[in-house]
């Protein structure tokens, strides 16, 4: 299982949400980091490939965070709904 990471940024944001939405971004992270490298679970847990090395896995029904695979963690760096996430994917590297 790999490590995570979580961008400074990614947790400030994490910090203002309510317990509840706090709680379930907590658990999609875990569940992500719990079946990454299982394709055929990743659906099961949320987790969807976007593009390159980036992926996404669901906090929510509208609240989505996005993840790459690293050499040795998955580096957690943005949260947003489909249009945010479309636009991050746009200036991401």
């Amino acid at each position: 299982m790999k490590e995570v990471r979580i961008d400074s940024r990614l947790l400030a944001e994490l910090r203002r949400l309510s317990a509840t939405e706090r709680r379930a971004a907590g658990e999609a992270i875990a569940l992500a980091q719990e079946f990454f490298g299982a394709p055929h679970v990743h659906t099961g847990a949320g987790v969807r490939k976007l593009k390159g090395r980036w992926y996404e896995v669901r906090a929510g029904l509208d609240q989505r965070i996005v993840f790459r695979e690293c050499e040795d963690c998955l580096s957690f760096e943005f949260m947003g709904n489909h249009d945010d996430v479309q636009r991050f994917l746009k200036g991401a590297k």
